[in-house]
Protein backbone atom coordinates (compact mmCIF):
# COMPACT_ATOMS: atom_id res chain seq x y z
CA UNK A 1 0.00 0.00 0.00
CA UNK A 2 2.64 2.54 1.04
CA UNK A 3 4.51 1.85 -2.18
CA UNK A 4 1.61 2.29 -4.22
CA UNK A 5 0.74 5.56 -2.89
CA UNK A 6 4.33 6.74 -3.27
CA UNK A 7 3.82 5.59 -6.93
CA UNK A 8 0.48 8.25 -7.45
CA UNK A 9 2.96 10.60 -5.72
CA UNK A 10 5.65 10.09 -8.44
CA UNK A 11 3.24 9.94 -11.49
CA UNK A 12 -0.32 10.79 -10.99
CA UNK A 13 -0.48 14.16 -9.97
CA UNK A 14 0.59 16.25 -12.88
CA UNK A 15 -2.15 19.05 -13.26
CA UNK A 16 -3.86 17.88 -9.71
CA UNK A 17 -3.70 21.37 -7.40
CA UNK A 18 -6.03 20.87 -4.84
CA UNK A 19 -6.50 23.76 -2.39
CA UNK A 20 -7.77 21.59 0.39
CA UNK A 21 -7.13 17.72 1.21
CA UNK A 22 -10.07 16.56 3.17
CA UNK A 23 -9.33 12.93 4.39
CA UNK A 24 -11.71 10.32 6.43
CA UNK A 25 -10.60 9.78 10.16
CA UNK A 26 -8.90 6.25 9.87
CA UNK A 27 -5.63 5.71 10.19
CA UNK A 28 -5.10 3.79 6.94
CA UNK A 29 -6.72 7.25 4.73
CA UNK A 30 -3.96 9.48 6.53
CA UNK A 31 -1.47 7.82 5.86
CA UNK A 32 -2.56 7.44 1.97
CA UNK A 33 -3.03 11.69 2.20
CA UNK A 34 -0.03 12.02 3.84
CA UNK A 35 2.31 9.90 1.48
CA UNK A 36 0.81 11.43 -1.88
CA UNK A 37 -0.41 14.95 -0.73
CA UNK A 38 2.67 15.54 2.49
CA UNK A 39 5.04 18.50 1.75
CA UNK A 40 2.74 20.76 -0.59
CA UNK A 41 1.85 23.30 2.43
CA UNK A 42 -1.62 22.39 1.53
CA UNK A 43 -4.10 22.12 4.15
CA UNK A 44 -5.47 18.65 5.33
CA UNK A 45 -9.00 18.69 7.10
CA UNK A 46 -10.51 15.28 8.37
CA UNK A 47 -14.59 14.58 7.83
CA UNK A 48 -16.21 11.83 9.42
CA UNK A 49 -18.76 11.48 6.57
CA UNK A 50 -16.35 10.31 3.73
CA UNK A 51 -15.15 7.67 6.39
CA UNK A 52 -15.50 3.86 5.04
CA UNK A 53 -19.29 1.77 5.42
CA UNK A 54 -18.98 1.33 9.46
CA UNK A 55 -20.34 -2.12 11.23
CA UNK A 56 -19.44 -6.02 10.97
CA UNK A 57 -15.62 -5.99 9.84
CA UNK A 58 -13.47 -5.08 13.06
CA UNK A 59 -10.72 -3.14 10.03
CA UNK A 60 -13.55 -0.47 9.70
CA UNK A 61 -13.50 0.21 13.20
CA UNK A 62 -11.69 3.40 14.25
CA UNK A 63 -9.30 3.12 17.14
CA UNK A 64 -9.97 6.49 19.30
CA UNK A 65 -8.90 9.63 18.34
CA UNK A 66 -6.58 10.50 20.74
CA UNK A 67 -4.70 7.25 19.95
CA UNK A 68 -5.19 8.67 15.78
CA UNK A 69 -3.77 11.88 16.44
CA UNK A 70 -0.77 10.98 18.98
CA UNK A 71 0.11 8.54 16.09
CA UNK A 72 -0.34 11.26 12.51
CA UNK A 73 0.05 14.44 13.95
CA UNK A 74 3.65 13.90 14.32
CA UNK A 75 3.90 12.58 11.02
CA UNK A 76 1.88 15.82 9.44
CA UNK A 77 3.53 18.12 11.87
CA UNK A 78 7.28 16.44 9.71
CA UNK A 79 6.30 17.98 6.91
CA UNK A 80 5.17 21.09 8.12
CA UNK A 81 1.89 20.38 6.91
CA UNK A 82 -1.01 21.99 8.91
CA UNK A 83 -4.17 19.32 9.76
CA UNK A 84 -7.63 20.03 11.16
CA UNK A 85 -8.66 16.74 13.18
CA UNK A 86 -10.25 18.69 15.25
CA UNK A 87 -13.99 20.69 13.58
CA UNK A 88 -15.20 18.03 11.41
CA UNK A 89 -13.29 14.64 12.22
CA UNK A 90 -14.39 12.45 15.13
CA UNK A 91 -17.83 13.59 16.77
CA UNK A 92 -16.86 11.46 19.59
CA UNK A 93 -13.74 10.06 21.10
CA UNK A 94 -14.50 6.25 20.30
CA UNK A 95 -16.10 4.80 17.03
CA UNK A 96 -20.10 4.97 18.15
CA UNK A 97 -20.82 4.48 14.65
CA UNK A 98 -19.52 1.07 14.52
CA UNK A 99 -22.28 -1.99 15.02
CA UNK A 100 -21.78 -5.45 15.02
CA UNK A 101 -23.63 -5.13 11.82
CA UNK A 102 -22.84 -3.28 8.65
CA UNK A 103 -24.43 0.11 7.71
CA UNK A 104 -27.20 -0.58 5.42
CA UNK A 105 -26.90 0.77 1.83
CA UNK A 106 -29.11 3.46 2.11
CA UNK A 107 -27.38 5.13 5.22
CA UNK A 108 -23.66 4.97 3.88
CA UNK A 109 -25.40 6.43 -0.05
CA UNK A 110 -26.80 9.23 2.05
CA UNK A 111 -23.09 10.12 4.33
CA UNK A 112 -21.96 10.23 0.43
CA UNK A 113 -25.06 12.50 -0.88
CA UNK A 114 -24.27 14.47 2.46
CA UNK A 115 -21.01 14.56 1.68
CA UNK A 116 -20.94 15.95 -1.42
CA UNK A 117 -23.68 18.67 -0.57
CA UNK A 118 -20.75 19.47 2.35
CA UNK A 119 -18.35 20.05 -0.54
CA UNK A 120 -20.36 22.22 -2.94
CA UNK A 121 -20.63 24.66 -0.14
CA UNK A 122 -16.46 24.84 0.22
CA UNK A 123 -14.67 27.99 -1.44
CA UNK A 124 -12.17 26.15 -3.03
CA UNK A 125 -12.21 25.59 -6.68
CA UNK A 126 -9.81 22.32 -6.49
CA UNK A 127 -10.53 19.32 -3.38
CA UNK A 128 -8.68 16.07 -2.90
CA UNK A 129 -11.13 13.65 -0.92
CA UNK A 130 -9.00 10.34 0.53
CA UNK A 131 -11.54 7.85 1.27
CA UNK A 132 -12.15 4.43 0.63
CA UNK A 133 -13.64 2.11 -2.50
CA UNK A 134 -17.04 0.82 -0.37
CA UNK A 135 -17.71 4.40 0.20
CA UNK A 136 -17.37 5.67 -3.06
CA UNK A 137 -18.75 2.85 -4.10
CA UNK A 138 -22.15 3.69 -2.60
CA UNK A 139 -21.89 7.37 -3.72
CA UNK A 140 -21.24 6.62 -7.18
CA UNK A 141 -23.74 4.18 -7.84
CA UNK A 142 -26.46 6.69 -6.84
CA UNK A 143 -25.90 8.34 -10.19
CA UNK A 144 -25.52 7.83 -13.73
CA UNK A 145 -28.47 6.06 -14.67
CA UNK A 146 -29.21 7.96 -17.75
CA UNK A 147 -25.70 7.82 -19.06
CA UNK A 148 -23.91 6.08 -21.51
CA UNK A 149 -23.55 2.54 -20.26
CA UNK A 150 -19.54 2.66 -20.92
CA UNK A 151 -19.68 5.76 -18.95
CA UNK A 152 -22.07 4.14 -16.27
CA UNK A 153 -19.19 1.10 -16.11
CA UNK A 154 -16.83 3.55 -15.59
CA UNK A 155 -18.57 5.72 -12.90
CA UNK A 156 -19.60 2.46 -10.96
CA UNK A 157 -16.17 0.35 -11.16
CA UNK A 158 -15.11 -0.40 -7.73
CA UNK A 159 -12.39 1.80 -6.75
CA UNK A 160 -8.97 0.43 -6.57
CA UNK A 161 -6.02 0.71 -4.12
CA UNK A 162 -4.58 4.22 -4.52
CA UNK A 163 -6.93 4.91 -7.59
CA UNK A 164 -6.85 8.56 -8.38
CA UNK A 165 -10.25 9.80 -10.10
CA UNK A 166 -11.40 12.99 -11.46
CA UNK A 167 -15.02 14.36 -10.90
CA UNK A 168 -16.70 18.05 -11.13
CA UNK A 169 -19.87 19.02 -8.81
CA UNK A 170 -22.52 20.40 -10.83
CA UNK A 171 -24.19 22.64 -8.74
CA UNK A 172 -27.94 23.77 -9.76
CA UNK A 173 -28.61 25.33 -7.20
CA UNK A 174 -26.95 27.62 -4.35
CA UNK A 175 -25.21 25.30 -0.95
CA UNK A 176 -24.55 27.65 1.51
CA UNK A 177 -22.61 26.75 5.40
CA UNK A 178 -24.19 27.38 8.50
CA UNK A 179 -23.41 31.23 8.87
CA UNK A 180 -24.98 34.30 8.72
CA UNK A 181 -26.08 37.34 6.37
CA UNK A 182 -24.65 40.48 7.03
CA UNK A 183 -27.41 42.81 7.78
CA UNK A 184 -29.50 43.67 4.99
CA UNK A 185 -26.04 43.49 2.73
CA UNK A 186 -25.59 40.67 0.36
CA UNK A 187 -22.42 39.84 2.28
CA UNK A 188 -22.08 36.27 3.78
CA UNK A 189 -20.67 35.38 6.59
CA UNK A 190 -19.85 31.57 7.59
CA UNK A 191 -19.78 30.45 10.96
CA UNK A 192 -16.59 27.90 10.35
CA UNK A 193 -12.91 30.03 9.90
CA UNK A 194 -12.02 27.73 7.26
CA UNK A 195 -14.75 28.77 4.96
CA UNK A 196 -14.16 32.58 5.44
CA UNK A 197 -11.57 32.59 1.86
CA UNK A 198 -12.33 33.15 -2.01
CA UNK A 199 -16.07 34.05 -1.98
CA UNK A 200 -16.86 34.23 1.32
CA UNK A 201 -13.21 36.30 2.38
CA UNK A 202 -13.82 38.84 5.04
CA UNK A 203 -14.41 42.36 2.93
CA UNK A 204 -11.80 45.47 3.61
CA UNK A 205 -14.71 46.97 5.43
CA UNK A 206 -14.46 43.59 7.86
CA UNK A 207 -10.99 44.00 8.44
CA UNK A 208 -10.78 47.64 8.76
CA UNK A 209 -13.33 47.65 11.43
CA UNK A 210 -12.10 44.81 13.62
CA UNK A 211 -8.95 47.38 13.79
CA UNK A 212 -11.01 49.86 14.67
CA UNK A 213 -12.42 47.93 17.39
CA UNK A 214 -8.89 46.84 18.37
CA UNK A 215 -7.60 50.20 18.44
CA UNK A 216 -11.02 51.64 20.84
CA UNK A 217 -10.39 48.89 23.24
CA UNK A 218 -6.49 50.41 23.58
CA UNK A 219 -8.06 54.28 24.28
Amino acid sequence: GIDQCVQVRRSQLKGVKPELIIVSPFTRTLQTAHIIFGGSHVPFMVHHLCQERYGLFTCDKKRTKTEIVADMAPVYAATGDTIDFDSFGYPTEDDQMWKETREPDDDCTGRGIAMMQWLATRPENEIAVVTHSSWLKHLFRAFGETIHQKDKATLHKLAANAEVRSITLACHKGFYPPGEWVGDTDVFKPEHVSFRKGKWACTDDQIAEKHKLVRKGNE
